[in-house]
């Protein structure tokens, strides 16, 4: 029997608000078992020919890899921003419990 593999899921956004509603959607719809939201980091990037410094909020999603497909449509559909940064990372290890 192969088991799951588990993943972390690493998203920035907007706001608090909006890392609560995509941890509140994907939990409810059994997409991750649990959410942990950093609610101040600071990214700095390229963005349309210009380097940006902007607050974000930093969501890590906890879940297995056959539900990354699923996660990953859900966020976009609800992130306010035209490039999402959507990460998967995968678990090689773990605390077993």
């Amino acid at each position: 029997m192969i088991k799951d593999k588990f993943c972390f899921v690493y998203v920035t956004v907007e706001n608090f608000e909006q890392a609560e509603l995509i941890a509140e959607l994907a939990i409810k719809d059994k997409l991750v078992a649990c959410a942990n939201i950093f609610p101040e980091s600071h990214s700095m990037f390229e963005w349309k020919g210009e380097v940006k410094l902007e607050k974000e909020t930093v969501l890590i999603l906890k879940t297995i890899e056959n539900k990354f497909k699923n996660l990953e449509n859900l966020i976009s559909k609800n992130h306010t921003y035209e490039t999402p940064c959507i990460l998967k990372l995968d678990i090689s290890k773990g605390n077993k419990k």
